[in-house]
């Protein structure tokens, strides 16, 4: 049987086992679908046994990709570090959707990289580090120091997304409501620090994952018992900055919080939680504008009537249609570089033509 030249070497276990878990299948369900024994499909997984080239296009076939994902240079990555309490608070999830997540972000960070090597991010905003210890253990005053390092206007930030690219991170909209994730991130020696976020979630709800992952990435280089805490504070502060919202928020009413929802572009509920830490509403006020949105619902939706836009990316979309469009790659190539099969890269890339933005190289 033909087999690619490109393709003499030796198969990666590892990425059969990758691309099965992106499909959510098990050993037993993709061996019985490429007609061999789970032992010899596990064998093959753990490097310690090779198969026909006719094996390998019965995998692809089952796992719905070419052959050539599974010989790929790229490595792969764990769970982000922001991942691991989250699973504990997600124990309704089955492992086999956390799997399949963790296996696509994978894959779409090998994307980044191909996409990056074409061309270079020059960040227009400085992207600091703050040692929490240094900054007295409060995410607040990180909140505030990079808000200022950004020199951003007093009042309500416009938009996070932009600032957030033009400080050098990556922000990717990506399906992650099955596994109920609102957002993960990356920092990955190579490549600027990666912000994935569930496309699925409400405007609100994806500005303050956003900012919650932003906190993430300037303040923990390492895993800490309070660092989901932190993060959701530090995300409130640089939304919501005390010495300019504060005034507002003193007797806040839901008719208030729902009038201010879309000037501060958060949720009722977070300014609820942010009355309370600041001590503009009292223990009892806030017990009872909760009662008031079990009541009314909005717990579980805030009224429509105070909805806004969710936040477009820009970086993403320019770094795919530079492959098409300045690099002159057709759709076809690029799934071929990106080891997809045509209709899986258009659904998970924007493949339109551009309205005029390019990178300069």
């Amino acid at each position: 049987m033909f087999r690619p030249v490109e393709l003499d070497r030796p198969l990666r276990g590892e990425l059969v086992s990758l691309r099965r878990r992106m499909r959510s299948l098990s050993q037993s369900e993709l061996a019985a679908l490429a007609g061999i024994t789970q032992g010899a499909l596990s064998k093959i997984e753990q490097g310690i046994k090779d198969c026909t080239y006719e094996v390998q296009e019965r995998l692809a076939l089952a796992l719905e990709c070419p052959v050539s994902f599974f010989y790929q240079a790229e490595r792969e990555y764990g769970a982000p570090m922001s991942a691991h309490p989250m699973y504990r608070k997600k124990a309704s999830v089955p492992q086999k959707v956390l799997d399949r997540v963790i296996a696509e972000l994978n894959i779409r960070i090998g994307h980044v990289r191909k996409f990056l090597s074409a061309v270079e991010l020059n960040p227009e905003l400085p992207l600091p580090f703050y040692d929490l210890d240094d900054m007295g253990g409060d995410p607040e005053a990180v909140a505030n120091n990079v808000r200022r390092a950004w020199l951003l206007p007093r009042g309500p930030l416009r938009s996070l997304t932009e600032h957030v690219e033009r400080a050098g991170c990556l922000v990717v909209h990506c399906p992650l409501n099955d596994a109920k994730i609102d957002g993960v991130s990356y920092r990955i020696p190579g490549l600027p620090p990666i912000i994935f976020l569930n496309k699925d979630q409400p405007a609100d709800r994806m500005r303050f994952s956003l900012a919650h992952e932003l906190g993430h990435v300037v303040m923990h280089a390492y895993p800490s018992p309070n660092m989901e805490e932190e993060a959701d504070r530090f995300a409130s502060a640089l939304l919501m900055p005390a010495s300019d919202i504060g005034p507002e928020l003193q007797g806040l009413t839901l008719e208030k919080a729902a009038y201010m929802k879309p000037v501060w572009k958060v949720s009722m509920a977070a300014m609820i939680y942010r009355a309370s830490d600041l001590g503009r509403i009292d223990r009892n006020k806030a017990g009872y504008l909760w009662r008031q949105m079990s009541i009314r619902n909005f717990r579980l939706r805030e009224p429509s009537a105070v909805d806004f836009e969710p936040e477009k990316t820009s970086v993403m979309d320019v770094l795919v249609r530079n492959m098409v469009e300045d690099m002159d790659y057709t759709n076809e190539e690029l799934a071929k570089i990106l080891h997809l099969h045509y209709h899986e890269l258009s659904s998970m890339y924007d493949l339109a033509p551009a309205t005029g933005l390019r990178l300069v190289k």
